[in-house]
């Protein structure tokens, strides 16, 4: 009997001894699952917030890309006819910078499309539009530092018959010229006095009418035809050879980011500019003249 005591008390002692142990290894759990708890909030608390950084910051560099530049209107003319005019109708209602804003806009999707990565955009940081105090002898220069430029305008423009088209106008070119390579600064100025006529007759601000006259394309499609000619005439022969070989524009433009070589022109076609000009005019056979008339 005394051994049957202690076989219960052996039981007995065991018991509690059991259920403490068991407890103990349930509030162990127990307190590894709370600290867990806090962990995994922290851990989606944090992927969280990069989420947000990450689509505060695309949204952020979108609206830099679409911003593009940054613009400055300036009057350096305030005091007279011309600044009180140009501060009335175009410096206190926003139209200048609209003007810059939307001449560059057309510029830039002439030639760098936005559907065509192969073609980034040439760096412009700054665009100032000033009206100058002084008269010269254009109605509007332009002046590059780095990517910064200035449009300065000649206060001469204000006697013209229809002040907010010659504005418009002059603006359009000087946009041309700022989103236009220039073959490190080795480009013929010919060939870039063509271009930015052309763009400017695409903009419709030129009327083909006003020189009316009838090109014969095979004689001026010579090896270097843009050379000692016309600014109109080389945007006439701009505008055939982007008809009969479209993106040429966009080609020759990406060609002279880099220094100029007269190949590139030849490059940006596929072919000889001769060729082109006689294939689809009969070259000289029928000496017909051009009846491509404007754009």
């Amino acid at each position: 009997m005394p051994i049957m005591k202690d076989q219960h008390g052996l039981h007995q002692s065991l018991l509690p001894t059991t259920t403490t142990a068991t407890s103990s290894s349930l509030d162990a759990n127990e307190a590894c699952d709370t600290n867990l708890i806090p962990l995994s909030n922290f851990s989606i608390l944090i992927r969280l917030l990069l989420v947000l950084f990450i689509g505060t910051f695309s949204l952020w560099a979108n609206f830099e890309a679409s911003k593009g530049f940054e613009i400055t209107i300036i009057n350096d003319a305030k005091h007279t006819p011309p600044g009180q005019y140009f501060t009335l109708f175009y410096v206190s209602n926003d139209k200048a910078t609209r003007i810059v804003l939307n001449t560059s806009e057309f510029v830039e999707n002439l030639l760098y499309p936005n559907y065509n990565h192969h073609y980034p955009k040439k760096v412009v940081h700054h665009v100032t539009l000033r009206l100058a105090n002084h008269n010269f002898t254009h109605k509007v220069t332009n002046y590059q530092l780095q990517h910064d430029y200035v449009i300065d305008i000649n206060p001469l423009l204000f006697e013209d018959f229809d002040v907010n088209y010659a504005m418009v106008s002059l603006v359009q070119r000087s946009m041309a010229r700022i989103w236009l390579h220039d073959g490190e600064s080795s480009a013929p100025p010919t060939l870039l006095d063509g271009l930015v006529e052309y763009i400017t007759m695409v903009a419709g601000f030129v009327n083909v009418k006003d020189y009316d006259k009838l090109y014969k394309l095979p004689e001026l499609c010579d090896q270097k035809w843009w050379e000692d000619k016309d600014p109109r005439v080389v945007a006439h022969l701009l505008g055939y050879f982007e008809e009969q070989q479209k993106g040429f524009i966009q080609r020759l433009n990406q060609a002279m980011k880099d220094r100029w070589e007269d190949q590139m022109v030849e490059d940006a076609l596929g072919m000889p500019a001769q060729h082109l000009c006689g294939s689809s005019y009969n070259s000289s056979k029928n000496n017909q003249p051009s009846n491509f008339t404007g754009f």
